[in-house]
C-alpha cells in the first residue's frame, strides 16, 4: 500500500473541530474500560482494516513506558484494559521473541487491572507456549472471525489462520477463560447463513458472540459496510439465538424499548491508548476508529487527568449529553436511548459524505426513526451476569450468550 498524505491525516492532530458544542454542559467522566494498541506490527492485511493508517513503525516499547502508563491508569481507576488494534504480540516488531506482551499483562494485573487480550489467535497461542503464566492471567480473550466458514476467513485476512483461531478458542476453553468470537460485521459476512454459522462456532466452544458492525474508517470501507435493513435483521436473529450480555448499540438499545441507556460510551467510560509514533509518542484518543481525535498530549510526558480534560475528549461528552443539538435528533422520542447513536459512525460518514463534513453533529445513520426497521426485537433483553468482560461499557458493540452455552454456563 502507497502511504498517502491524506492516509496519514490523524498524525498531523487536531484535524477536526472541537468547539461545536460552545459551552453546552458534558457528561461526567467515568473512565473504566481501555483499550491499548500495543505495537505498529500485524502481518495480515485484513480488508476492513480500522487501524492500519494508525500504526506507524516508530520506536520500540521500553518497560518504563509500560510502567508509565499502566500507572497513570491505575492513579484514575481504571479496571479494564483490552489489549488489540495490532496482533498485541508484536509490540517491538514482527519478532515476537522481543515482545512485552507478557510484561504488560504482569504489570495490569499487578495493579488490579483486568485485562482482556483481542487476538486472530497466534497471540494467544503464543501466550500459551511460551509464556503460560501470562496466558493464566487474562480476564478474557476475545478470538476475531471474518467468517464462520475457514476458506472466507482466510481468503479475507490473506493468511491461512482460521485453524489458529481454533485453536485459541481450545486453549482458552481447557483453562477456563471466558471467551467471546468477534465479527466486524460486513455486508457479505452478517447474512442468516453467516450467523447461524458463528452461532454454531460459538455454541462448540461455549463462547460468548460479540459484534462491531464495521465502521468506515476510510472511503473504500463503505464497499464492505452494513445497510441499514441488514444492521437491524441481523440483530434481530442473533437477539432470537442469543441472551444479549452487552448492549452498546444505541440504535439497538433505542428499538429494544430501553427506558435509560448511558449511550455512547466514548470519551465517557471508555478511551484508546494508541502505538507509538515514530517520534516516540503515544498518543490518546476517546474512540478507536477516530484516528483524527488524539488528544495534542503525550501520555509519556502528561497525566491521563489532563487528557481526559482535552478537547477531543470534550466534545465527546459534550455530544453525549446534549443529544438534541445533533441534527434531526431534536425532539425524537428516542433521544433519552439513543443520543444520536453511535458518534463514530456518524461522523464517519458524515466525513466521507459527498460534503465531506467533519462533525459531531450528524446523527447515526442506522437512526431507527428514519429507517423503520420492520424486524422483532425482545424489550429490555440485558441478562444479568456477575461476569465482567473488557468490551462492556467499552465501543459501541453488541454481546450475546447463545441460549445452549448459557445453559452450560449456569450448570458449571
Amino acid at each position: 500500500m502507497t502511504i498517502s498524505e491524506s492516509f496519514l491525516d490523524h498524525y498531523k492532530l487536531s484535524v477536526g473541530p472541537t468547539n461545536e458544542f460552545g459551552s453546552l454542559a458534558e457528561t461526567k467522566t467515568t473512565p473504566k474500560n481501555v483499550g491499548w494498541t500495543l505495537g505498529n506490527d500485524c502481518p495480515f492485511k485484513c480488508t476492513h482494516c480500522y487501524s492500519m493508517n494508525a500504526r506507524l513503525k516508530g520506536k520500540d516499547l521500553s518497560t518504563w513506558m509500560v510502567d508509565r502508563v499502566v500507572r497513570e491508569l491505575f492513579d484514575i481507576g481504571v479496571e479494564t484494559v483490552n489489549l488489540g488494534g495490532n496482533e498485541p504480540i508484536f509490540t517491538n516488531g514482527l519478532n515476537a521473541n522481543k515482545t512485552l506482551l507478557p510484561y504488560v499483562i504482569h504489570s495490569l494485573y499487578s495493579a488490579g487491572i483486568k485485562v482482556g487480550l483481542t487476538t486472530s489467535g497466534i497471540s494467544a497461542i503464543r501466550l500459551h507456549a511460551e509464556h503460560k503464566e501470562s496466558f493464566l492471567l487474562l480476564n478474557d480473550i476475545d478470538i476475531s472471525f471474518d467468517s464462520p466458514f475457514p476458506e472466507e476467513h482466510n481468503a479475507n485476512r490473506g493468511a491461512r489462520i482460521f485453524e489458529h483461531a481454533i485453536t485459541a478458542l481450545c486453549l482458552s476453553q481447557e483453562a477456563g477463560i471466558p471467551r467471546t468470537v468477534i465479527l466486524a460485521a460486513m455486508n457479505w459476512n452478517f447474512s442468516q447463513k453467516h450467523i447461524h454459522g458463528l452461532y454454531d462456532l460459538a455454541t462448540r466452544h461455549n463462547s460468548d458472540i460479540r459484534i462491531n458492525p464495521l465502521k468506515p474508517v476510510l472511503p473504500e470501507h463503505f464497499d464492505l459496510a452494513l445497510s441499514a435493513e441488514m444492521y437491524y435483521e441481523g440483530f434481530a436473529l442473533l437477539m432470537e439465538l442469543c441472551d444479549t450480555l452487552e448492549l452498546g448499540e444505541p440504535p439497538l438499545a433505542a428499538v429494544t424499548g430501553r427506558q435509560t441507556s448511558n449511550r455512547c460510551p466514548c470519551g465517557r467510560s471508555s478511551f484508546r491508548i494508541h502505538s507509538i509514533t515514530p517520534e516516540g509518542r503515544i498518543h490518546v484518543s476517546p474512540c478507536v476508529y477516530l484516528h483524527d481525535y488524539k488528544s495534542e498530549l503525550d501520555l509519556l510526558e502528561d497525566g491521563l487527568n489532563k487528557i481526559l480534560e482535552s478537547p477531543q475528549f470534550k466534545v465527546f461528552r459534550q455530544r453525549n449529553l446534549n443529544p438534541s443539538h445533533i441534527s434531526g435528533c431534536k425532539g425524537c422520542s428516542l433521544i433519552t436511548t439513543c443520543g444520536g447513536g453511535c458518534a463514530a459512525r456518524a461522523y464517519l460518514y458524515a466525513l466521507h459524505s459527498p460534503e465531506g463534513k467533519r462533525t459531531f453533529r450528524a446523527k447515526d445513520p442506522y437512526c431507527p426513526k428514519e429507517v423503520k426497521p420492520t424486524s422483532t426485537f425482545p424489550n429490555t433483553p440485558l441478562i444479568a451476569t456477575s461476569q465482567r468482560l473488557v468490551h462492556m461499557d467499552y465501543l459501541c458493540t453488541w454481546i450475546g450468550r447463545p441460549k445452549y452455552a448459557n445453559a452450560i454456563y449456569s450448570e458449571t
